[in-house]
Parts: structure tokens; C-alpha cells; sequence
């Protein structure tokens, strides 16, 4: 099952255009958001995201930390209070197995659950489930996870969380959703092929891994400090 750790530390977010989902992660003592960089859409300097907080998307101030390079899918930002209660959700992809059930959190066209207080006045996302078809971790190359599941638009940025075999509760967070595979699909008109062509939603989840956060993350060590006091 997917526990308050994960449910409590992902946030949907707006920036600019475009929408997406974010979540924290604590590393080193302090606290960090990630996202998909293709929500962000930019590479350095300050932002300013927009997170659902009492039923509205309220301006939070950001710095980027770093993004990635290349196709690699993932930016870290920092802002200069807690966004999250410290709370226990492991940044690693360490005892992830192929073949194994994985969890991923979003909210997909905005929807979302509000459940006013039991989150602070944040909402809960939408939680699906997958399993790892592929698994591709070497140094190098793009590491990353290929999930058999339904994805949709507004879940780039969330979480794929996890529970090592034998364990409970998915309190290790192993990757970013960067998007879905789509295939060109034609249009018919009963038997009759016609001009259009439509995407098709393949069921096949790209995910890159956590690592890549944390890479940026030490690279450039400007997050909030992990502190009961701080925490909104």
C-alpha cells in the first residue's frame, strides 16, 4: 500500500502553461521538490510555480537546483521553507526488482481529491498502480524503468514509490514519470481507412531514476534545512 509519506509529499503543480505533479524528497539533511523538467521548462535561475493550497494554485518561489541533460527527464528546485513535514520516504532504487508491483501518484487533468485538513489544505493525488517491465540502472546511459500501466496527462513529475519484497508500505521512491509511450494509430470508418490517424496511449510508462535528483542534488546542496520548527 501507498502510505502518508508518499501521499503527503507529492503536490500538483502549474508553471506557466503548463501543469504537472512535483514531490519532495529529503536528502542530506535537507528538503528538495522534483519534477519532470519539461514542466519546469526552464534550466536555471529562479521560478515561480504555482501548487494547489486551499482549493487554488498559490505562487511559491523556487530556485533550480539543477536539471538534467540530454532526454534524461528530471529537475530539482529548492524554496526557502519546508514544503512537507519530514517524513519518511527513502530516495533510492536499491531492492527494486524487475517484474516487481510499483505505485505511481499524480494528478492526472487536475483531478485530485480535497480532504482539507488531514493534508493541510493540500490535496491528495491520484495513486496507480504498475509493474516494471523493464529495468535499465547502468552508468552511462539513460537509467531508467519502463512500467506496464495506464498513464495520463498531469502525472510527468510524480513519484514512482515501492515496497522491497517482504516489506510493507512503498516508502522508497525510485523514479520521476517523464510520460508515456504513444504509437501513430489510424482512423477508420467501419472497414474503410481513412485520412487521420490518432496517438495511441501504448500502456508503457517511462520513469527515470532518483538518482538523477540526488546526482543534482549534491552538486548543488542549496535546499531547506530539515527541521520540525520550519515545517509549513
Amino acid at each position: 500500500m501507498v502510505p502518508k509519506s508518499a501521499l503527503q509529499s507529492t503536490y500538483r503543480i502549474a508553471c506557466e502553461d503548463r501543469s504537472g505533479t512535483c514531490f519532495t524528497i529529503d536528502v542530506d539533511g535537507r528538503q528538495y521538490i522534483v519534477t519532470a523538467k519539461h514542466v519546469v521548462g526552464r534550466t536555471e535561475g529562479k521560478i515561480d510555480l504555482r501548487v494547489h493550497y486551499c482549493q487554488d494554485l498559490q505562487e511559491l518561489s523556487c530556485r533550480i537546483v539543477g536539471v538534467t541533460n540530454d532526454d534524461v527527464d528530471i529537475a530539482v528546485l529548492a524554496t526557502s521553507m519546508l514544503l512537507s513535514p519530514p517524513l519518511e520516504l527513502t530516495p533510492t532504487t536499491s531492492d527494486l526488482l524487475l517484474s516487481q508491483d510499483v505505485y505511481f501518484l499524480g494528478f492526472p487533468y487536475g483531478w485530485h481529491a480535497e480532504v482539507g485538513p488531514l493534508n493541510r489544505e493540500f490535496p491528495l493525488p491520484l495513486v496507480k498502480k504498475a509493474c516494471v517491465s523493464m529495468l535499465d540502472l547502468r552508468t552511462g546511459g539513460p537509467r531508467l524503468m519502463l512500467l506496464d500501466g495506464h498513464n495520463n496527462p498531469g502525472f510527468s513529475g510524480g513519484p514512482v514509490v515501492f515496497a522491497p519484497i517482504n516489506t510493507l508500505g512503498a516508502t522508497r521512491v525510485a523514479g520521476v514519470v517523464s510520460g508515456y509511450r504513444y504509437d501513430w494509430q489510424n482512423v477508420y470508418k467501419g472497414e474503410e481507412e481513412t485520412e487521420f490517424r490518432y496517438k495511441y496511449n501504448t500502456g508503457v510508462i517511462v520513469a527515470y531514476s532518483i538518482e538523477y535528483a540526488i546526482e543534482l542534488i549534491r552538486a548543488n546542496p542549496i535546499g531547506a534545512v530539515v527541521s520540525e520548527q520550519n515545517a509549513s
